[in-house]
């Protein structure tokens, strides 16, 4: 593990500490260069194989394999130790692909990418799990800094690729695009011994791990139609069934989250809390805001992708910029500043709509990407150190799964608001100005109460950053 005077990025980036930052963001760029390598292949694959019935479910299903996996990574990774846990991770993230390069039929397509979300649950979990074990609190701000640019990267890079592979190749070659960030995984695992906490061996939670589960396939279950009654019924029963895992965790069965996860008044709560609803809040605005743009202005995919990808980029950047930081009063300023970026952001891109200004646009999705960069990375921190040194690297993989769960969440509740609005009704008119308030005023309160959180959430002094 580095000692907390190794702050540099020279220390940071050689020897077996850039060995071990190369293992986590392969790990992390084939998370997120995953879900957007398909986006330009699946409309493609949908005509081909008869699947525009179920093509919604090509996401809803990874998300949910996603949270899965993520539930159940310390317990695998414990049991078969970190390299056999990635590999047999990698073996079933393969199957998938393979399906879908093979696939016969669009059935083929939604159960490989069920098998790609559990493994890439597993994994990116796995990854979060190992970092607070192989690198010190000195240095993890910059090791989220890394891991942002790498996210930003792979997630302007996957539909950029995907695209050219579909167009160039035919759909399946798409599902090939990650094959890359595979290899590298599979190479740095070979090449590194990972450190682990002297956490006893979590045991498997299977209520609550099935609870989870049944909870995110209920908030897909919304997505299936447009009615409205049926999508607030399925949002209340999810949320019921999440409430249900949180309550009887540990009661009924061994636990799954660590002690005083979403409890309000622990750092661990409101750390929990906050990576929730910063993804479901963006999640709200995010999912009907390319459709907007390409509707309101008229503008052409590849535009609108770059548009959308801004919000990344400056999340990159801010937090590069951001773990340069080194007083803890200057950290807790920036963290607590983030969720304010993001209410100020998604204000501006109701605002836009209705005024019809691009421009405002652009600088809204800076805005948001700044309140994650800013944020982001402290938020991960304060939650691992204000676990206990048990449960420390379990705190530490569940980090990702709760920012799925709010993008789950986030996407119903969006889905519920365009259906009550008439979002597509409203676009064919031209005037989808109210509807935008509906929808970025939601993410707007999920930003608020972020904000409230954020005071919970305290970084230990020891930490210089």
């Amino acid at each position: 593990m580095l000692t907390t005077t190794d702050t540099g990025w020279k220390t940071l980036l050689s020897g077996r500490n850039g060995l071990m930052l190369g293992l986590i963001s392969a790990g992390i760029g084939l998370h997120a260069f995953n879900q957007f390598a398909i986006v330009a292949a699946m409309p493609l694959a949908a005509a081909e194989l008869g699947g525009r019935d179920w093509f919604s479910w090509v996401y809803s299903l990874y998300f949910i394999g996603s949270i899965a996996g993520g539930t159940s990574a310390a317990y695998l990774r414990d049991r078969l130790g970190v390299k056999s846990s990635l590999f047999w991770s990698m073996a079933l993230f393969s199957l998938g692909g393979l399906m879908a390069v093979l696939a016969p039929s669009f059935f083929f397509i939604v159960a490989g990418r069920l098998l790609q979300g559990i493994a890439d649950g597993l994994i990116v979990a796995i990854c979060y799990s190992l970092i607070p074990a192989n690198f010190s609190s000195a240095v993890t701000a910059k090791v989220f800094a890394v891991e942002a640019t790498v996210w930003a990267v792979a997630a302007l890079l996957g539909p950029l690729i995907g695209g050219l592979l579909a167009e160039a190749f035919s759909w399946h070659a798409a599902f090939l695009a990650v094959t890359p960030f595979l290899i590298l995984l599979g190479l740095f695992t070979l090449l590194t011994t990972p450190e682990t906490g002297s956490a006893a061996k979590a045991a498997f939670a299977p209520l609550a791990v099935a609870l989870c589960v049944t909870a995110s396939f209920i908030f897909a279950l919304s997505s299936a139609t447009g009615v409205i009654g049926w999508q607030v019924a399925c949002l209340v029963l999810g949320s019921l069934a999440l409430a249900l895992t949180v309550t009887t965790d540990g009661k009924l069965g061994p636990r799954l989250f660590p002690a005083g996860a979403f409890r309000l008044g622990s750092v661990l709560g409101h750390g929990f809390w906050m990576l929730f609803l910063m993804s479901a809040g963006h999640a709200s605005g995010a999912t009907y805001l390319a459709l907007i743009i390409r509707d309101v202005w008229g503008i052409g995919p590849a535009a609108v992708g770059y548009i959308v990808v801004a919000m990344a980029l400056t999340w990159s950047a801010v937090a590069m910029a951001s773990s340069r930081i080194k007083s803890l009063k200057g950290r807790h300023f920036a963290m607590r500043a983030g969720p304010l970026f993001q209410l100020a952001g998604f204000l501006m891109i109701a605002i836009s709509i209705d005024v019809r200004e691009i421009l405002l646009v652009i600088l809204s999705q800076m805005a948001i990407g700044t309140g994650f960069g800013l944020s982001w990375a402290a938020i991960n921190q304060a939650s691992m150190e204000a676990a206990g040194d048990e449960e420390r690297d379990r705190a530490s993989a569940l980090l990702p799964t709760m920012s799925t769960a709010g993008y789950a969440v986030g996407s119903a509740l969006a889905g519920m608001i365009a259906a009550a609005t008439g979002l597509t009704r409203q676009l064919s008119q031209g005037d989808p100005g109210h509807v935008a308030y509906w929808l970025y005023g939601t993410s707007a309160a999920a930003a608020l109460v972020t904000f409230l959180l954020g005071f919970g959430v305290r970084l230990k002094a020891g930490d210089k950053g």
